[in-house]
């Protein structure tokens, strides 16, 4: 298959990023100027700046980014409905236009629930997906209250509401049903700072400390009945190593991507969700995997590992494991890899090398139909996981901060040119050419999806478009 490059700004690669032999320079319909694992979302749930400020110093803590939907899968077949994944979309063919709007509270947040989308100012609003009419409305919540997960993740069974006490260290619980909005349950709980997170159906994961030392718990979100409870031991020559990393002090937990993954002073940490311990000690960005495996790498490592369901190392390999948010489960004999000096593909029952691309990319923001699109500093580069053949590059050195979207057909990333508004940009996965732009409302400052659907979220409104 012929390489094809694309050079969206209609200027030629760097020696450091180099264009394949014949590239193509494709620039965009109506705008000579042609056109990030992952930008800073805002924080989670809440919509607020504060907590979109201390959500970035906790991706920063953790070394981690984006997500990973667990599934079943099939050699070579595409085996999940592509719009149920975080970031997926139903078929766009052309650019999106607005379907309808609702004003949010700017002090309030978005949650996503099965069927609609949900927003907080003062109590809980469900918003039906299509048209955006009032499905439900929760009873009236504390003022200050911020609701769990954020809109990158869908809430299960429940939407956990977290609003501060009179006494330090601790929250009020507020658990609200996400079919209903009816409240299941209300507590108090000690909490070390925000650390608490949902999980599973019904459930939370929440860290406290303990003197010196910090104890993580899964339980219901409702009850408070135990799954497992962890008791992390402050250790002195941890804290040592981590003093060049982590400065900022304090408790940061992440729950995601299959992992509870904690860092604190003295302590790191990284569980599956069912409490079995994966890594102790270091810093490790760990995700699961479509066939219920985890793989990681170490902070600052070169060679990362795959670990068995329950926790167990099977195996090294050379390089930085890539996996993609968007996953499709397609391929899963080989994994990707970042070798410092290009793009590699690993046997993943041996961690032998199949492949190796002599290209540069440090994130895999996608992965359909056995094709790979990796990122580099300037280039999104399409990569068959099982050949490594290169498909095509396309330039891209103005990219926003927002998440890559999909449609199965179409990769739709974010142009963000300094001084004019972000666009949507639209690349075929066939071939990278550019099909749709379409200029992002001003004061929209971030871009989720819901089950299929586009959604911006601005200062004072909340609009879904198609």
């Amino acid at each position: 298959m012929e390489l094809l490059a694309l050079d969206l700004d209609l200027e030629p690669a760097s020696e450091a990023d180099p264009a394949p032999d014949g590239p193509h320079e494709v620039g965009g319909p109506g705008d000579a100027d042609g056109v990030d694992a992952t930008g800073a979302a805002p924080g989670r749930g809440s919509g607020r700046p504060a907590h979109r400020a201390a959500w970035a110093v906790v991706a920063v803590l953790l070394a981690l980014a984006g997500s990973v939907v667990a599934t079943t899968v099939a050699d070579g077949a595409r085996t999940v409905d592509v719009a149920a994944l975080s970031g997926g979309l139903e078929p766009l063919g052309s650019p999106p236009s607005v379907a309808w709007s609702v004003p949010v509270d700017p002090r309030g947040g978005v949650v996503v629930a099965p069927g609609a989308v949900v927003t907080l100012d003062g109590r809980l609003t469900a918003h039906a997906l299509d048209d955006g009419r009032p499905v439900w409305r929760s009873e009236r919540l504390d003022e200050a209250a911020a609701c769990l997960p954020g809109p990158e993740r869908v809430a299960q069974d429940v939407i956990v509401c977290l609003a501060p006490v009179r006494e330090a260290g601790r929250l009020r619980l507020t658990v609200v049903r996400a079919d209903t909005g009816r409240t299941a349950g209300s507590r108090v709980v000690d909490v070390a700072g925000d650390a608490i997170a949902p999980v599973g159906e019904a459930d939370v994961v929440r860290a406290r400390l303990s003197g010196r030392d910090v104890v993580v718990t899964r339980e219901d979100a409702a009850t408070g009945a135990p799954r497992w409870e962890r008791r992390l031991e402050h250790d002195r020559v941890t804290r040592a190593r981590l003093a060049a990393r982590a400065p900022q002090p304090g408790v940061a937990l992440d729950v995601s991507r299959g992992v509870v993954a904690l860092v604190a002073p003295g302590v790191v940490a990284t569980f599956t969700e069912d409490g079995a311990p994966i890594e102790d000690g270091q810093i490790w960005t760990v995700v699961r995997m479509p066939d219920g495996r985890y793989v990681g790498t170490a902070y600052g490592s070169g060679t990362a590992s795959v670990f068995s369901a329950d926790g167990q190392e099977s195996f090294r390999f050379r390089g930085r494991a890539l996996e993609a948010p968007l996953s499709d489960g397609s391929v899963p004999g080989v994994l990707l890899a970042n070798t410092f000096g290009g793009v590699a593909g690993v046997d993943a029952a041996t961690g032998a090398p199949v492949w190796t691309l002599p290209v540069s990319a440090y994130r895999a923001v996608l992965r359909l139909d056995g094709l790979a699109v990796l990122e580099s500093e300037t280039t999104y580069h399409a990569v068959d996981v099982e050949t490594g053949q290169q498909r095509w590059a396309v330039r891209l050195p103005d990219r926003g901060r927002w998440p890559a979207l999909t449609d199965g057909r179409s990769l739709v990333v974010t142009h963000a040119r300094h001084g004019r508004p972000p666009e949507l940009v639209s690349l075929a996965l066939d071939d990278g050419a550019v099909e749709w732009r379409w200029p992002v409302p001003d004061g929209t400052y971030h871009v989720f999806t819901a089950q299929g659907r586009l959604f911006l979220l601005g200062g004072d409104r909340l609009t879904a478009v198609s």
